[in-house]
């Protein structure tokens, strides 16, 4: 594998596997769903050679309809696990039952819980536990038609199993609007500040819904302290199986991470 890797001026690679770290913006980034490995291995690429730590990727996906895309179950979690030898890319996944919790803490470094999931009480705290043993992290999205106090409690079943890094993820919530695919609650990141000591990272993808939202919604995110982001990447996004409208393009997330670290710098810190 070649090592000499191009990355962004001021951007560091971190080895650790800390999701936050103080001083840091952690930038996630990835396809919605793991389509093959070609599709994943080109965008891992791109999300190396950008600097970045993080890589998402679904390898079971939710869906509304039961006729869309599910994902490549095992066999992605096989890729994410080759993405991570690869590249040294931390890898990030939703669980989506508690029956693979096992077998996707096998594979990735951090846990995601998904937003239909977020008062799935049985998964949070099968999650926690497994999280606990293997020193895995865990991404808890905001569902999406929740309170911050029901959010805030939905992380207590997953901290009550043992001592594991949570990280809270906003990513809309649902409201009259219709422009956008849902309303994107920049206030959480403040009151959660507020509330507690856990560390939050916002999703615009999933809240605008609409790739050229993405970029400027992401600015704000961070202005407004955000300790990171979690953004859908594709290398063809019009040929994406899944969220192919909310997905960034390899020049977009470039541009994204250049347009973020410019907000990082003002605030004194560091993109990775």
């Amino acid at each position: 594998m070649e090592n000499k890797k191009e990355k962004l001026e001021g951007i560091e690679i971190k080895d650790d596997a800390k999701l936050i770290e103080e001083g840091y913006i952690t930038i996630i980034a990835g396809p919605c769903a793991i389509e093959s490995w070609e599709q994943l291995d080109a965008i891992a690429k791109v999300v190396k050679n950008l600097g970045l730590s993080f890589m998402r990727g679904g390898a079971y996906k939710p869906r509304t309809s039961p006729y869309s895309f599910q994902g490549l179950g095992e066999e992605g979690l096989k890729y994410l696990k080759e993405i991570n030898i690869k590249y040294g890319l931390k890898t990030v996944t939703e669980v989506t039952d508690t029956e693979n919790v096992e077998i996707i803490a096998n594979n990735v470094d951090v846990l995601q819980i998904g937003t239909r999931n977020m008062s799935n009480f049985a998964l949070l705290k099968k999650v926690g536990r497994v999280a606990n043993e293997r020193n895995k992290k865990v991404l808890l999205k905001r569902g999406w038609a929740s309170s911050i106090k029901e959010w805030l409690l939905a992380v207590e079943y997953i901290t009550l199993q043992g001592n594991t890094e949570v990280v809270l993820c906003e990513r809309g919530i649902r409201t009259f609007e219709t422009d956008t695919r849902f309303t994107l609650d920049l206030s959480a990141v403040p009151v959660i500040k507020k509330l507690s000591k856990l560390p939050i990272i916002v999703d615009p993808s999933h809240a605008v819904g609409w790739s050229d939202l993405v970029i400027p919604m992401s600015r704000a995110a961070i202005a407004v302290g955000a300790d990171g982001l979690i953004v859908e990447a594709h290398t063809n996004p019009s040929q994406a199986l899944s969220d192919g409208q909310q997905s960034l393009n390899a020049k977009e997330l470039a541009e994204l991470v250049r347009q973020v670290k410019n907000i990082a710098d003002v605030i004194g810190k560091k993109i990775r």
